[in-house]
C-alpha cells in the first residue's frame, strides 16, 4: 500500500490557510525502498493568529518569500491521488485545511482516501493507560522519538512511527480502517467562500445596486455600502468576473462623486458577468429581487420614486407570481401607490414589509411567556446541544414537539447556529407561507425559548465573588480583553460566545457542573457530541486549567480554541 503521511500548520484557525506542510511518502510494507520527504513553508496569503504562531513558530516573516498553496499543490498532488493519506486527527485538522485551500484557490477537488492514527489509537490503546490521545502523548507512551512537536514534517514522521508501532502491537488489518474523506460543511469559513456562493453574492450585489438606483440618487450611506462591498471582495480580485467589477467601482469613485449614470454603468458591468445560464430564471430573479429590497433599505428611507421603479420591475418580472416573496411585495407596492401619493405612514409600512421579507426571523421573532400546551417545531442546528436536548427542554416546559411545520404549529424555533440571512430553510418558508394565508405561527430564535433562572452576568459575577479574584484578574487569566468584561456589565442581555464562556470557566477553575451552570445561563451546555466540548470537559475533569495547553489540544483537533469568536 502506497501511503502519504501528511501534516500541516496553518496561519489561523478560522480559514486554516496553510503556512507549512510536511509529507513522508513510502510503501507501507517496505517493498519499495524509496521514501519521499517534503518539508516546506507556504505563503498563506492570510493573517497570522498569534496563538497559532505560539504553537508552531511559523511567522509571516518566515513565509514571505515562500510559494502560495496553489503553486505548491502542483508539485505534491500526486502524493494524494495515488495513495492513502495518513495523519493524526487528519480529517478535522489537516484534510479540512487542505479542502479549504482547494476552495479558496479554485483547485479541482480530488477524491482522497485516508486513515487516522488518532482514531486507530483510541481503538487499540486503553484509555486507562494514557492521559489523552494527542500525538505527543502517544509517542511518549511508545517511546517514539519526537523532536519537534507542531512542526509539520516532524509530525508526519512521528505519525509514521506511531502507525508502525500500532500495527506491530495489534496485527490490525489497515484496509478496514481506510475511509473516503467527506469534507465538513464550511459555513464558518469566513474569508474565502465557494464558487457557487460567490456567484450568488454577485447576483445579490447586482440586485442591491439596482435597489440603490431606484430613486436615481446615491447618498453617502449608499456610497459606503458599495465601498464596503469592494473592500470585502477585494480578496477575490484574481477572478476575472470580480476583478472587472472592482475596477469599475474604483473608476466611479475616482472623483469622489457618484452619479446615477455611473451606477448604471456599474450595473451594466455586473450584469455582463452574472451566471444566468446555469440557473433557472425563477432562482436568478428571486436572488435579484432580494438584493433590490435590501438596496432600498440601506439608507433607511423609502421614497415614492423607489416604489414606482420597484413596481415597474415587478410588472416586468411577473413570471415570479406564486414564488415567495413576489406576491407579498407586489401587493404592498400596489397598496401604497393606489392613490398615486406616498405618505410617510405608507413609506413606513413599506419599510416594515421589506424588513420583514429580508429579515424574517428577526422581524417575526416574538417573546414567549409560556410554552405550556404550545405546539413547537425545531429547525436548524442548536448551540444548546443536540435537538433531543432542546426537545426535552420544551417538553419539560409543557410544550408539544411537532416534527414538521403544520397549520396547528404555534412556534417555529430556529437554532442559533443556522444562518437564516443567507437562505430560507424549508420549515421557515412553510411557516411564512402559512402566516400569509392567515396563520399565526410565531418564529423565534433558540435563545428566546431557553430561559435561565438567572442572567449570564449574574451567574458569572457570583462565581467571581466566590473565587476571591478581582474582575481584572479573571479576564486576564481567561485571556480576554477588558472590553469583554465591560460589555457583560453594561450591555443588557449580552451573551459571549461559548468559547469565551469556557475561557472564563477555566480561569475560575470551575468544576464540570459549575461550568454547565455558567453555560446554561447563556443558553449553552457541554455536550459529548462535540469535540470542543469533550476537550473542555476532559480537561476540567483531570484538573487541567492551563488555557494554553487546552488551546494546543483544540488546535490539534483543528477546531476553534478558547477565547475565539
Amino acid at each position: 500500500m502506497k501511503v502519504t503521511f501528511f501534516d500541516v500548520e496553518y496561519a489561523n484557525t478560522r480559514n486554516k490557510s496553510i503556512c507549512q506542510l510536511g509529507i513522508l511518502s513510502r510503501e507501507l510494507d517496505g517493498s519499495d525502498p524509496e521514501v519521499v520527504q517534503i518539508d516546506i513553508l507556504v505563503d498563506p496569503e492570510d493573517v497570522f493568529d498569534e496563538n497559532c504562531v505560539r504553537i508552531h513558530g511559523v511567522t509571516a516573516e518566515s513565509t514571505k518569500n515562500a510559494a502560495n498553496f496553489k503553486t505548491v499543490w502542483q508539485s505534491i498532488e500526486k502524493y494524494f491521488t495515488n495513495a492513502v493519506v495518513i495523519g493524526h486527527n487528519i480529517a478535522s485538522a489537516d484534510l479540512d485545511a487542505l479542502y479549504k485551500n482547494f476552495e479558496r484557490y479554485g483547485i479541482e477537488i480530488p477524491e482522497i482516501y485516508y486513515l487516522c492514527t488518532y482514531d486507530l489509537a483510541r481503538k487499540l490503546v486503553p484509555s486507562y493507560v494514557i492521559s489523552d490521545y494527542s500525538l505527543g502523548t502517544l509517542c511518549n507512551f511508545f517511546s517514539i522519538t519526537y523532536p519537534r512537536q507542531h512542526h509539520a514534517f516532524s509530525d508526519a514522521c512521528a505519525c509514521s512511527d506511531l502507525l508502525d508501532r500500532l500495527v506491530k502491537d495489534s496485527g490490525i488489518n489497515l484496509d478496514d480502517e481506510v475511509r473516503l474523506y467527506v469534507p465538513e460543511e464550511t459555513s464558518d469559513f469566513i474569508d474565502y467562500i465557494t464558487n457557487a456562493s460567490l456567484k450568488k453574492a454577485l447576483h445579490s450585489f447586482y440586485g442591491t445596486v439596482t435597489g440603490l438606483a431606484l430613486d436615481s440618487k446615491i447618498n453617502e450611506t449608499e456610497k459606503d455600502y458599495i465601498r464596503n462591498w469592494r473592500e470585502n471582495f477585494a480578496v477575490y480580485d484574481s477572478r476575472p468576473d470580480i476583478s472587472v467589477v472592482l475596477n469599475m467601482i474604483d473608476t466611479i469613485f475616482e472623483d469622489g462623486v457618484v452619479t446615477a449614470r455611473e451606477i448604471n454603468l456599474l450595473k451594466s458591468t455586473i450584469r455582463q458577468h452574472l451566471d444566468i445560464v446555469s440557473l433557472s430564471m425563477i432562482t436568478f430573479s428571486t436572488q435579484l429581487l432580494n438584493g433590490i429590497l435590501k438596496g432600498m433599505l440601506i439608507d433607511d428611507e423609502i421614497t415614492e420614486s423607489e416604489c414606482l421603479s420597484l413596481r415597474t420591475w415587478l410588472y416586468n418580472n411577473n413570471f415570479l407570481t406564486g414564488h415567495y416573496p413576489f406576491d407579498k411585495i407586489i401587493a404592498a407596492v400596489e397598496k401604497v401607490l393606489e392613490d398615486g401619493v406616498l405618505t410617510k405612514e405608507e413609506a413606513d409600512y413599506m419599510k416594515a414589509v421589506i424588513d420583514e421579507l429580508t429579515n424574517p426571523v428577526e422581524t417575526l421573532n416574538q417573546e414567549m411567556n409560556s410554552l405550556k400546551g404550545k405546539h413547537v417545531c425545531l429547525s436548524g442546528n442548536f448551540t444548546f446541544g443536540e435537538k433531543s436536548a432542546v426537545e426535552k427542554y420544551i417538553i419539560d416546559q409543557g410544550g408539544i414537539v411537532d416534527p414538521n411545520v403544520q397549520k396547528t404549529t404555534d412556534i417555529l424555533v430556529v437554532g442559533d447556529n443556522q444562518n437564516t440571512n443567507s437562505s430560507y430553510g424549508a420549515k421557515l418558508k412553510k411557516a411564512i407561507e402559512y402566516n400569509e394565508k392567515g396563520g399565526a405561527i410565531r418564529i423565534s430564535k433558540e435563545r428566546d425559548i431557553i430561559k435561565p433562572a438567572r442572567s449570564f452576568g449574574e451567574v458569572l459575577f457570583d462565581f467571581i465573588d466566590k473565587s476571591g479574584m478581582t474582575d481584572a484578574e479573571v479576564y486576564k487569566k481567561a485571556q480576554m480583553p477588558r472590553q469583554m468584561m465591560s460589555k457583560i456589565k453594561c450591555v443588557p442581555n449580552y451573551i459571549p460566545s461559548k468559547q469565551n464562556i469556557c475561557a472564563f470557566a477555566i480561569a475560575l477553575r470551575l468544576t464540570v457542573d459549575e461550568t454547565n451552570e455558567l453555560l446554561a445561563s447563556a443558553g449553552y451546555v457541554l455536550s459529548r457530541s462535540f469535540a470542543f466540548d469533550r476537550v473542555i470537559e476532559d480537561s476540567i475533569s483531570r484538573g487541567n486549567y492551563d488555557i494554553f495547553d487546552i488551546d494546543i489540544k483544540l488546535y490539534e483537533l483543528g477546531i476553534s480554541w478558547l477565547g475565539t469568536k
